[in-house]
């Protein structure tokens, strides 16, 4: 069994990898997996933590609380949801016209090209989804900013030319310039 280890996580949850692997085989459900294996783990500091309940009949009665579960792996339909959630629908024009960037409805057929690239990005990577999120928060709120809304692109080429990675290293207090740079000879 291959286990992905996000450092992100671990740093989120101070835990060590050994502690992650604990968490997330009983999180699956691989009892004999876990069992097999030689792990270094405090489980009351696991519970102090609130990341897991000790059942009092041992191993299998344990139970991977919220805080954990909430790291691991999410629907990917609960990511489309939350991404459109945050992606406009429209946006006006200067000379007072709209541009529709997206349907509004998440099962639209003219949402379908860009649903399914989409998933291809993220996979069942919640991380991921959490950069592209970022990404788009702060393109958004440097548009809103420089009143430059009306060039947004729409969704699926927004997807398909990964534009959440030009501004997901910016940490939003950065922006570009609202006027154009000149320089006197």
């Amino acid at each position: 069994m291959t286990v992905d280890i996000s450092t992100e996580v671990l740093k989120s949850l101070c835990i060590s990898p050994d502690e992650y692997v604990y968490l997330y085989l009983i999180y699956l459900q691989e009892y004999e997996e876990l069992e097999s294996l030689n792990l270094s783990i405090s489980e009351d500091n696991l519970q102090t933590k609130g990341l897991i309940k000790l059942g009092a009949e041992g191993l299998r009665s344990h139970v991977v609380r919220y805080g954990f579960q909430n790291l691991q792996e999410t629907s990917f339909d609960q990511m489309w949801s939350d991404l459109l959630s945050h992606f406009p629908i429209k946006v006006t024009t200067r000379n007072n016209g709209v541009r529709v960037l997206r349907s509004k409805d998440p099962e639209a057929q003219s949402n379908l090209k860009a649903k399914n690239r989409y998933q291809k990005v993220v996979g069942k990577s919640l991380a991921k989804h959490t950069e592209i999120i970022k990404g788009l928060k702060i393109e958004l709120d440097i548009r809103r900013k420089g009143d430059q809304m009306e060039f947004m692109q729409n969704l699926d080429t927004w997807i398909y030319q990964h534009t959440w990675e030009k501004y997901a290293s910016l940490d939003g207090g950065e922006s570009q310039p609202n006027q154009r740079i000149t320089r006197r000879l």
